[in-house]
């Protein structure tokens, strides 16, 4: 029975340690976006534990959204470094999918994909 208790322990401290380490990561696109775009970053599109989408996940979400007519307006920002495709939607949210212009996959250390507010 310690056996078992002794095991439970260890196993819920690297549990914690392996969600803290996660926490402590910066997501290079969210920061991308408050200091390159002229927009800010006032929350996740989709899941904080998401990875990076793919380009044509973005592309098949903007399709989706001029199908139901829920997109207004549609536009692209380039910098050296980073690729910013934002979508207006009708209701006034505006998302943004963020890609690395050179590292075009797992770049961010999270997601790329999120709700912004004009600066």
């Amino acid at each position: 029975m310690r056996l078992f208790f002794a095991f439970l322990f260890v196993f819920a401290g690297s549990f914690v340690q392996v969600v803290e380490s996660a926490e402590k990561q910066e997501n290079l696109c969210e920061k991308a976006v408050n200091q390159e775009s002229g927009y800010r970053v006032s929350g996740i599109y989709g899941s904080s534990l998401e990875l990076e989408q793919h380009p044509a996940v973005a592309y098949v979400l903007l399709r989706e959204m001029q199908r139901f007519k829920v997109l207004q307006r549609e536009f692209q920002q380039k910098t050296e470094e980073w690729r910013f495709e934002f979508a207006e939607m009708i209701g006034g949210k505006t998302i943004v999918f963020v890609y690395h212009r050179q590292l075009q996959t797992d770049f961010c250390a999270g997601p790329n994909a999120f709700f912004v507010l004009k600066q």
